[in-house]
């Protein structure tokens, strides 16, 4: 991550990382350790859950903050929580004019993309009318490939009926966007 903070054209000094995805979780130890990445980078770190959060919650949240975090947990959830509080409204647009930059992990990285529909499970919580994600990305991210998950990704990026590219990731893995361009990364 230090590097990447790096490359940003605005130096990073504040990051809100959004938890909501692990709420339904009996334990999300990855919350904290999560929390943990932008702050040794030297970044203060607010942590904001969507659920409960209004719009008004959202952009004064994110007003001043270079980068958003986005967790891992439920998918369908955490877009539930997305929609309700407006976050999509204002984290994208804000991502596509660079004032902010977005870091998903496992269900936050797959927000980025079209759509959550390859993630949507039966023991999801969430409620949404349309599994549509932000689209701040072309593809969608299929995470934790090492844990017991490739044959099923394989499935998914074989499948001549889906409808986006699909990239399947390690844990140790990280998808980096810059404009147009992507490449997987392994971790360092």
């Amino acid at each position: 991550m230090p590097g990447w903070l790096g490359s940003l054209p605005v130096a990073a000094r504040r990051a809100v990382l959004v938890p909501t995805a692990a709420n339904p979780l009996p334990s999300a130890p990855f919350v904290r350790a999560a929390a943990e990445l932008p702050g040794a980078a030297g970044l203060a770190v607010d942590v904001f859950d969507l659920e409960g959060a209004s719009g008004d919650d959202v952009r004064r949240v994110l007003d001043g903050a270079q980068v958003v975090f986005v967790t891992g947990g439920y998918p369908v959830f955490l877009l539930e929580h997305v929609r309700r509080s407006g976050f999509d409204r204002l984290a994208a647009p804000a991502v596509a004019d660079g004032s902010l930059a977005y870091v998903g992990i496992s269900a936050g990285a797959a927000l980025a993309g079209p759509d959550l529909r390859p993630l949507q499970g039966s023991g999801d919580p969430g409620t949404v009318d349309s599994t549509a994600g932000l689209g701040m990305v072309p593809f969608v991210v299929l995470p934790h490939r090492n844990r017991g998950r490739a044959a099923r990704h394989d499935r998914l990026v074989g499948d001549p009926a889906r409808t986006w590219p699909l990239i399947s990731i390690n844990d140790d893995q990280a998808v980096s966007v810059i404009d147009d361009a992507f490449e997987v990364l392994d971790s360092r």
